[in-house]
């Protein structure tokens, strides 16, 4: 492709932290302006990633050169910030949890439908197009996984299980505030959701979720939360996440904190699988009565920005490790019912 794409970033916070290396190594976007409400956030990563501080979101939605919106805001940001750079016909790029409220999404949804968008994949024939960024975005070990299943070897996949413990985020004043994030759920277990589903490739028709305050009783949300979803064509998710535990916090300027991940999953063939390095070889792993198979985890060639550009380029298919809004109006939706709905199973609809 000839074209390089500019982005606008709003939120210079401690996910751009996190994407700072693929933002450097990317051939095909360049950073242009960057707005976040501590004006140095903005001046620090523009040192780092190229671009300007601006001094307001508005200067980064209205400018004509700006390609592509970065929305790296709290949840309960998103939505203004959102409908603004759909008026404005830019392409955007956000992150998990989507939006906050389920109300929130079906506005989100009416408003890429007024503009003649798919709002995500597998829309290259839309004028909008937005890539919601969970972990699995370019990240080789959950690819990996996809292909194991895909190809059958080891069969379906019919359990996954994943546990969670660490610290909660007590850096900031919203992360446990229930209306404005959620709980241990909405902030990061929904990771492992949105992965267990991709590599389920099938639709979660049922529910249940159980949530319980055991070691903080003053904080607004749960300190432990788990779920339960049951697959169309048999298969379950078992997702679990604990703050209860008061685990090392390593810095607050953000999610440098002791982290315990506990994750295994079984195919409907009996094969457990798991992952891990050893003799500096990162692999995946799977065992039955003795035997092992093994796949080497292959790094991808280019970042999810890249991907994500040529995509809109139309030199490739819509990235399937970045999730369309759909895909993440979907897991909102479950999760703000599971809420309402604690101890007490539903089907999804």
């Amino acid at each position: 492709m000839d074209k390089k794409y500019t982005l606008g970033i709003i939120g210079c916070g401690d996910f751009l932290r996190t994407q700072t290396g693929q933002l450097k190594d990317s051939k095909l976007i360049s950073v242009r302006a960057l707005f976040d409400p501590i004006r140095e956030r903005a001046e620090n990563f523009a040192k780092t990633l190229g671009g300007k501080a601006v001094g307001s979101a508005d200067a980064v939605l209205n400018d004509p050169d700006v390609d592509i919106v970065g929305i790296f805001v709290p949840p309960w940001l998103r939505k203004d910030l959102l409908l603004a750079a759909i008026k404005n016909k830019k392409q955007i790029l956000a992150t998990k949890p989507f939006v906050s409220t389920i109300a929130d999404c079906a506005e989100i949804l009416d408003a890429f439908d007024t503009n003649n968008s798919t709002g995500g994949a597998p829309g290259h024939e839309s004028k909008i197009n937005c890539g919601v960024i969970y972990s699995r975005a370019g990240s080789a070990l959950v690819e990996t996984y996809k292909k194991i299943f895909e190809s059958g070897e080891v069969g379906k996949l019919i359990l996954y299980k994943q546990d969670w413990l660490h610290h909660y985020p007590q850096w900031n004043d919203w992360a446990t505030d229930p209306a404005r994030n959620g709980g241990p759920f909405m902030d990061a277990m929904v990771h492992n959701m949105n992965i267990a589903e991709y590599l389920m490739g099938r639709p979660a028709v049922k529910c249940a979720f159980f949530s319980d305050r055991h070691a903080h009783p003053d904080m607004a949300c749960a300190d432990t939360e788990f779920m339960k979803l049951d697959f169309a064509g048999g298969g379950s998710a078992h997702l679990f996440i604990t703050w209860a535990a008061d685990l090392e916090v390593y810095n607050t300027d953000g999610n440098y904190r002791e982290h315990i991940d506990i994750k295994y999953m079984v195919t409907d063939k009996g094969w457990r699988l798991t992952d891990g390095v050893a003799d500096g070889i990162h692999a995946v792993t799977a065992s039955r009565e003795g035997k092992t198979l093994k796949w080497p985890v292959e790094r991808m060639e280019k970042s999810l920005f890249d991907r994500f550009a040529l995509f809109l380029s139309g030199d490739a298919p819509w990235p399937s490790d970045i999730s369309g809004v759909r895909e993440s109006v979907k897991d909102i939706q479950i999760i703000r019912t599971a809420y309402e709905n604690n101890g007490i199973p539903f089907t999804i609809e």
